[in-house]
């Protein structure tokens, strides 16, 4: 495992991604049930600081995660805090991130593309932003068409505030009354999600299963787990670009036919040069490596959400559990990126983060 940098893809706006147990702090310090009376200044705080222009972006993760709470309450409260610190900035989808990153990482390794891939808009708005990469706001049609709002101001202001509650309703999900409704008229299945989620969760436990009868290295582990991970999460997309760009894997990394891993070593080196590849295999790694740990679904959000953040956000604040295994791959000081271990301390981040600005 090589200690190079990655390449710098923070964004050019002040950001801090907060893990969603900090939503939830915020949240109850801002009904006046704080955890601890410090939430309170840090809440004072996060407002402060996004009121003065640095960003708290939102990814999908934290809307997966908001919809699995049970009391429609609960999320109203918790989505009525994320809307006004991150006035809906969402991290750009994970897939649009990583194509630009294995383009990068390419580049790179094997000189295809023979350019550098430009970098993608990473900040934008709205779940839509975070789902697929584009921006879905509503527009207003008239019987002819699409009705440019820009020339009548007072529609260009309804537009907006429409906009706004479209955004706040799908971080806070349905009413329980509404359920029915929605299934029957719009195919709603949140099941989905979680079938796709527990697949995954699957994924990880049967391997878990395989290390106990056959332990191996650290260092061989975690090769395996890297070669997993491009697998099973990413081999449709590296499989596009390679035939995009023309490029034949197996000559790119000098595998030859007669020495299996003649390859091995430029392949870790690629797939170490595409960030959030890299941190998710670290994690994985570090987890891996406790034999009597369970898998939980939240480590698998949490891994996808760090390995997106940590890349792009200048300030990450996760839990204590991940914060520890990202200390020990190192990968904060790897992104250039400040990762905050106590929420105590995040206001003096926070401080830090405008005068570097």
């Amino acid at each position: 495992m090589t200690e190079e940098q990655f390449p710098d893809f923070h964004v050019s706006t002040p950001s801090v991604y907060l893990d969603q147990w900090v939503w939830i702090r915020l949240a109850r310090a801002a009904n006046g049930s704080p955890r601890e009376e410090s939430d309170l200044d840090v809440l004072a705080a996060v407002r402060r600081a996004s009121a003065a222009g640095i960003v708290f972006p939102l990814s999908l993760t934290h809307y997966f995660e908001t919809s699995k709470i049970t009391d429609p309450r609960q999320r109203f409260d918790l989505a009525r805090v994320m809307a006004s610190v991150s006035r809906y900035r969402t991290l750009r989808s994970r897939q649009v991130l990583i194509r630009h990153q294995v383009l990068h990482a390419m580049h790179e390794c094997f000189g295809r593309p023979t350019f550098r891939p430009r970098r993608p808009q990473v900040l934008g708005t709205g779940v839509m932003w975070a789902a697929t990469g584009e921006h879905g706001a509503f527009a207003l049609y008239g019987r002819v068409g699409k009705v440019d709002v820009d020339t009548v101001p007072e529609l260009r202001s309804w537009l907006g505030h429409v906009n706004q509650y479209a955004e706040f309703q799908m971080l806070a999900g349905p009413r329980d009354e509404e359920i029915v409704d929605l299934r029957s008229r719009y195919g709603y299945q949140p099941e989905a999600a979680l079938q796709a989620a527990h697949s995954r969760l699957e994924w990880e436990e049967i391997y878990s299963q395989i290390l106990a009868d056959e332990p191996i290295s650290r260092q061989e582990l975690r090769v395996r787990i890297q070669a997993r991970e491009m697998a099973h999460e990413h081999f449709n997309l590296l499989i596009e670009l390679l035939t995009e760009y023309r490029l034949d894997l197996h000559r790119a990394i000098g595998l030859d036919p007669a020495k299996p891993r003649s390859g091995r070593q430029r392949m870790v080196r690629f797939a170490d040069g595409i960030p959030s590849v890299r941190i998710a295999v670290d994690l994985k790694t570090e987890l891996f490596r406790n034999p009597t740990r369970a898998w939980k679904m939240s480590a698998l959000h949490d891994i996808d959400a760090l390995s997106e953040a940590l890349p792009y956000c200048h300030v990450v604040v996760p839990d204590a559990d991940m914060a520890d295994l990202l200390s020990r791959s190192k990968a904060g000081q790897r992104s250039g990126t400040r990762i905050v271990k106590r929420l105590q301390a995040l206001p003096a981040e926070l401080t830090a983060l405008r005068e570097r600005f």
